[in-house]
């Protein structure tokens, strides 16, 4: 007794393929979306830290040039 072929194995190989870049694409887009929150999340994070460094007061530095630096010399 012959048997007819399945339409889903072999009469549409093109809608498989499409079947499996949808999944692919759906993967792929799952991904991109970490990645984006975790670019978001880096640069919301260096925005802040640069608004605290703005508002951290300035370093002073005090240097005395008055006195050579002691010089290491083994005799």
């Amino acid at each position: 007794m012959l048997r007819e072929p399945s339409p889903r194995n072999g009469a549409s190989p093109r809608r498989e393929w499409w079947r499996r870049i949808d999944r692919f694409a759906a993967d792929l887009n799952v991904l991109l979306v970490i990645f984006a929150i975790g670019l978001a999340t880096l640069d919301l994070t260096f925005l802040v830290t640069q608004h605290v460094i703005d508002r951290l007061p300035q370093v002073t530095r005090v240097v005395s040039l008055d006195t050579p630096a002691p010089s290491t010399r083994l005799p």
